[in-house]
């Protein structure tokens, strides 16, 4: 099942832990597509886009696999996104990738960020573009009280309208969620890393 499924299942949102531990995961295989080269930009990442197999003993929360590259493109820094590929996903999508920048790989941060926020509130986040003037991005807390302020931090890093701000690479924001789990101690969320084929389903 894709976690949009699994978040209808929950009642809208997901524990932090259990989201958490599944961004983490997409994490790795962000690493690896944009450790590529050229990098490889996935440029729709959301909730459906992400399926979860059954979990086992090694994999308590299960296995993530990261799908669909229907709208993924080789990073050129010299080349700004072109009218036939401004394909976007309102709420996931960066303002560059509306076609005023280039995006690279911080725009599958702030997606990601976007996928998170989802997981744990339950509501997409505004629409990029409408947050260019006056940004109207509610607080996760706010949306979701039980949801910490550590893990707030890391959304609205992730969600930055300005790239520069954001996590720079998903090495980066991994790390950042590990620390997390292991402050909150929580058990069976290490990540399990296979061989690299066997993240990624080119689709």
């Amino acid at each position: 099942e894709d976690l949009a499924t699994l978040l209808a299942i929950n009642g809208g949102s997901l524990p932090e832990a259990q989201a958490q531990g599944y961004i983490t995961q997409v994490c790795e295989a962000l690493d690896y597509l944009h450790s590529q080269l050229p990098p490889v930009i996935h440029r729709d990442i959301k909730p459906g886009n992400i399926k979860v197999v059954p979990p086992d003993e090694g994999h308590p929360l299960g296995m993530v696999k990261l799908v669909d590259f229907g709208v993924a493109k080789v990073y050129d820094a010299g080349t700004k996104t072109t009218v036939g590929a401004r394909a976007v996903t309102p709420g996931y999508s960066p303002y560059e990738q509306y076609g005023h920048g280039t995006t690279d790989a911080r725009s599958d941060i702030y997606a990601l960020g976007a996928t998170l926020y989802t997981l744990l509130t339950g509501q997409e986040p505004v629409e990029s573009m409408q947050r260019v003037v006056h940004d109207p991005l509610i607080p996760p807390r706010q949306v979701n009280p039980r949801i910490t302020a550590d893990t707030e931090t890391v959304l609205l890093k992730a969600l930055q309208m300005d790239p520069d701000l954001r996590y720079q690479s998903a090495a980066e924001m991994k790390s950042t969620l590990q620390d997390l789990q292991t402050k909150r101690g929580t058990p069976g969320l290490r990540t399990f890393i296979p061989a690299t084929w066997r993240w990624v389903l080119l689709g």
